[in-house]
C-alpha cells in the first residue's frame, strides 16, 4: 500500500511539473470561488464566452466525419480528479480537462493569449501543427463532459506566432489563425488605466476544464507599469484568458500568473483548492511571494501589436 501511495505522489508531480514547463504560475481561490459554467452566466458573458478559446492539442480530440463534429478523445478522457488526485470535495474534479492555455480574439483571425502558451517549449503551437485553437469548449447542462462535442469550424490551427514575449514581468503574445473566423472580436481597453474600484470577470480554462465564467474579481495592486494585480478566482489553464470590466464588459488584460493553486491534505492524502480570503491572506499554502494573481495590462498590450490589427 505504501508502495501503491508513493507512486501516486510521483505520478501528480510528474503532471504538475508538465503543466509548470507551460504556465507561468498558479492561480488560487479567493474567499467564495466565482467559477461558472457557460450555459448558467447572463446573456452577457454566455456572448463574450463564444470569442474565448482553449488551447488544446490535437491528439486530445478525434474528429467525426459523418457529423462534423470534434470529440474528446477516448485516450484524453479521464477526469481532472483522477489525473491530479484530487480531494472529494473539489469543484469539478468528475470533468475532464484537456486545455493547456486560454485566449481570446481581437480580430477575426488574430488571438491573444499569454506569451508562456507560445514560447519556450510551446513555442511550435503553429509550426508543428499538433494544436489547435477550440472555440465552444463549454460544458453542457444535460451531457457529461466526456461527451462534448465541438463544430468543425471551431476547431482552428494557427499560422503563425506573430509577436511573443515572455520574462517576470511582460507575458504576451498574438497568434495569427489560420482562417477569419465567424465571431465577433472582443473589445479592448487600449488607452485608459483601469480603476482600483471595477469589478472584474475573467473567461477561460482553469486547469483545463472546459470554460468557466469567472465573476466576483477585483484589483489588489494598480501600480506597475506592464500589469495590475487581482483577487481572480483562476487556476492552470486560465493563463492567457481574457480579463474584462465587468460593468462594460471591455478586456482590461491578459490573465498570466498568479499564486500556488493547489496542497497536498496529508491526513487524506489528496490535493486540496489553495483558499485565500478576499484580500489574498490567510491562504492554505503560505509560500511564495505573490501577493495575488497578475493580468497585462491591454494598454501596454495594445501598443505592441497595434502594428499587427
Amino acid at each position: 500500500m505504501l508502495n501503491m501511495l508513493k507512486l501516486i505522489t510521483v505520478v501528480c508531480l510528474l503532471f504538475i511539473s508538465f503543466q509548470n514547463e507551460t504556465q507561468a504560475s498558479e492561480k488560487v481561490i479567493y474567499g467564495v470561488d466565482g467559477r461558472s459554467e457557460v450555459y448558467s452566466a447572463n446573456r452577457k458573458w454566455k456572448v463574450l464566452a463564444e470569442s474565448t478559446a482553449a488551447l488544446i492539442a490535437l491528439d486530445r480530440l478525434e474528429y467525426d466525419s459523418s457529423k462534423g463534429v470534434y470529440r474528446i478523445a477516448e485516450n484524453a478522457q479521464t477526469t481532472m480528479g483522477e489525473n491530479l488526485n484530487l480531494c472529494q470535495d473539489v469543484r469539478f474534479r468528475e470533468q475532464v480537462h484537456i486545455s493547456t492555455c486560454s485566449g481570446f480574439l481581437v480580430e477575426k483571425d488574430i488571438l491573444l493569449t499569454a506569451g508562456h502558451c507560445a514560447t519556450g517549449e510551446m513555442a511550435d503551437i503553429c509550426s508543428s501543427g499538433k494544436y489547435a485553437w477550440v472555440f465552444g469548449y463549454q460544458a453542457t447542462q444535460f451531457l457529461n463532459t466526456r461527451n462534448i462535442e465541438v463544430s468543425k469550424e471551431n476547431v482552428v490551427l494557427c499560422k503563425k506566432v506573430l509577436k511573443a514575449t515572455m520574462n517576470r514581468t511582460i507575458d504576451f503574445a498574438a497568434i495569427k489563425l489560420e482562417k477569419k473566423l465567424n465571431k465577433r472580436p472582443l473589445k479592448i481597453n487600449k488607452s485608459k488605466k483601469i480603476s482600483e474600484r471595477s469589478s472584474l470577470v475573467v473567461i477561460g480554462t482553469p486547469w483545463g476544464l472546459p470554460t468557466k465564467v469567472t465573476r466576483g474579481g477585483r484589483i489588489m495592486r494598480n501600480k506597475d507599469k506592464y500589469f495590475f494585480t487581482a483577487a481572480l478566482d483562476t487556476f492552470q489553464g486560465n493563463s492567457g484568458s481574457a480579463v474584462f470590466n465587468e460593468k462594460s464588459g471591455e478586456v482590461e488584460g491578459i490573465l498570466v500568473r498568479g499564486k500556488t493553486d493547489a496542497l497536498m491534505d496529508e491526513r487524506e492524502y489528496c490535493r486540496r483548492v489553495n483558499h485565500c480570503d478576499n484580500n489574498g491572506n490567510n491562504c492554505d499554502y503560505r509560500g511564495g511571494f505573490q501577493v495575488g494573481e497578475d493580468v497585462m495590462r491591454m494598454p501596454f498590450v495594445y501598443k505592441q501589436i497595434a502594428s499587427e490589427l
